[in-house]
């Protein structure tokens, strides 16, 4: 192997490494979350109404059919196995790598979809207080409700006007505005709006000051995206002390093959050297996953 072909061979087995414990442990988590929701009288396990890739396509704000998706990230991961093998030189490495590339291509739709779900929940979040507060103070001027919603579908951006106008469209429909409203935090599983729709749907079974509980929901709220914010502020150094412990092995490698190849090199052409480097990059995936949930702290 040439010392181009080592060096893509260690990078694509500790990505591959990295990939597959990551994913594992997310579809463990899932699994977990799902029987715990059918545990609670939730929706059943396996029913239609599970979060699944169309759910998840809606939420990331895209229109397209999960079929589309998958084929769109299909070509790319194609696309990208080819490069793999021709920067491989067309030989067993590069096939290799080619496969690597390609497989963690296809994996990586995922985390681009969940990246791109967090962006724009993100943005929703940012609008969410102030539409709230709009709410608060239409309701204290007379308007119902319906006719707040109505004013921050206008007035507002998207993603929230668009989340909004989906709402309005389905009591326009005949939809009852407790189901609208319960279907609108099915939809965005965000807590801050879940907050907020119970208090709706709990008021208008109930009875009460709408205003008084739209102010008091937006003012937790508030409180509690402050709280999140020092938060991370704290945590910043454990997040970058992962990412200098999973990074550094990597760096350290590829300065000492640049070198001494030819003994650096064992660990990539030796059945002990490669059997070495996959307990390493499984060792470094565990640290990080572990250092990642000891400094995620749920608000």
């Amino acid at each position: 192997m040439s010392v181009l072909e080592q060096v893509l061979a260690f990078l694509g087995i500790f990505v591959a490494v990295l990939g597959g414990l990551v994913l594992a442990l997310r579809i463990r988590a899932r699994r977990s979350a799902s029987s715990t929701l059918a545990a609670r009288g939730g929706r059943p396990e396996g029913s239609p109404a599970d979060p699944g890739l169309a759910s998840r396509l809606r939420q990331a704000g895209l229109d397209l059919t999960p079929e589309a998706f998958n084929r769109t990230w299909l070509r790319a991961a194609l696309a990208a196995a080819l490069v793999g093998v021709i920067m491989g030189g067309m030989g067993p490495g590069g096939l290799v790598f080619g496969a690597l590339l390609g497989y963690g291509t296809w994996r990586g739709r995922l985390t681009w979809l969940e990246v791109r779900i967090s962006t724009r929940q993100a943005e929703f979040l940012d609008q969410f207080t102030d539409a709230l507060g709009v709410m608060a103070n239409g309701v204290k001027s007379g308007q119902t409700v319906l006719q707040t919603l109505e004013t921050v579908a206008t007035d507002f951006l998207d993603p929230l006007r668009g989340e909004v106008q989906e709402v309005l469209q389905e009591m326009r429909m005949g939809v009852p505005m407790d189901a609208a409203l319960t279907a609108w935090a099915q939809r965005m599983p965000l807590e801050d709006l879940e907050i907020a729709t119970t208090a709706l749907v709990v008021q208008r079974q109930t009875g009460g000051n709408v205003a008084e509980i739209l102010e008091t929901v937006a003012d937790t709220i508030r409180q509690r995206n402050k709280l999140f914010k020092q938060i991370r502020t704290l945590t910043t150094q454990g997040r970058m002390s992962g990412w200098v412990l999973g990074l550094l092995p990597v760096g350290l490698f590829v300065a000492m093959f640049l070198i001494a190849p030819e003994r650096t090199g064992l660990l990539l052409t030796h059945p002990l050297g490669l059997l070495l480097t996959l307990f390493g990059a499984a060792m470094l995936a565990a640290g990080g996953y572990f250092i990642r949930a000891i400094v995620t702290i749920e608000v």
